[in-house]
């Protein structure tokens, strides 16, 4: 717990504008261990607030950070540029379980791609069946459909305006090829969320999801990120929870026999 407490400094090394509001960040940094997809590490600038991040790769003491510009931090960071300095604290959090063998259906919506897309890298260094779907509203917000495709895994664009790949919501994608996956695993606004949960619920087929709140200290002791009056915390039990779980708090109203 102390190490995961400590600060790492965060060289960037390369910069990636994807759209008008979301950048990449590649840094070198050493020191921070094993970052597992799903999980994530807070990103401190100096003068300002810590932002809980989940990286979208990680490999050999490079880390990958893709940051929606929404916020004073995050701001901040958009203007930074290569050799500028972020300091990291982490990983915090349980990670997506990547462990068994079988189909796997991986679905991001927006920026919530960022671990989605790490895990479709881990994915298929095990060798196992990955498809890669990216909801955004346009072509113009895509992020990550050119790298999964550079990757070799199956990969699926919708848009909700039809400017490329399948017109639609991802959720209205997703519930008619369910069935063909073991696991789902999703990130993204929460609405997708509850709707991935009730698509999984019905066709029997294990989901991981990850959630988003306030986090402030990282390592559960100041209740910020409290997951809907449950008692669960989102940095210290998620930030990913499985259809298991989501069932039993009552996630999002859905309720299944």
């Amino acid at each position: 717990m102390l190490d995961n407490l400590k600060y790492h400094r965060g060289i960037i090394k390369r910069i990636i504008n994807h759209t008008g509001k979301v950048k990449s960040f590649e840094l070198e940094v050493d020191g921070l261990g094993n970052i597992n997809p799903g999980q994530f590490i807070m990103v401190w600038v100096l003068g300002y607030e810590e932002i809980p991040i989940s990286p979208s790769k990680y490999s050999n003491n490079m880390v990958r950070l893709t940051i929606m510009n929404r916020g004073e931090t995050t701001n901040r960071i958009h203007r930074m540029r290569e050799g500028d300095k972020l300091y990291l604290r982490g990983p915090y959090g349980n990670g997506f379980d990547l462990s068994r063998g079988g189909r796997y259906l991986l679905v991001g919506g927006g920026y919530g791609s960022a671990p989605i897309i790490y895990a479709a890298h881990i994915l298929h260094e095990k060798g196992f069946k990955v498809t890669y779907v990216e909801g955004v509203k346009s072509i113009r917000d895509s992020l990550f459909i050119k790298e999964a495709e550079d990757i070799g895994i199956e990969n699926i664009l919708v848009t909700e305006d039809g400017s490329s790949g399948i017109k639609g919501l991802v959720t209205s994608y997703v519930e008619n090829i369910a069935k063909e996956y073991d696991y789902i695993l999703g990130c993204g606004p929460e609405e997708m969320l509850i709707k991935l949960l009730d698509i999984c619920l019905r066709n029997n087929v294990e989901c991981q999801l990850s959630f988003e709140r306030m986090i402030k200290c990282g390592v559960g002791i100041c209740g910020s990120c409290e997951l809907n009056d449950s008692g669960l915390l989102i940095c210290r039990d998620g930030p990913i929870f499985n259809n298991k779980k989501l069932l039993e708090i009552g996630f999002g109203g859905v309720y299944h026999g």
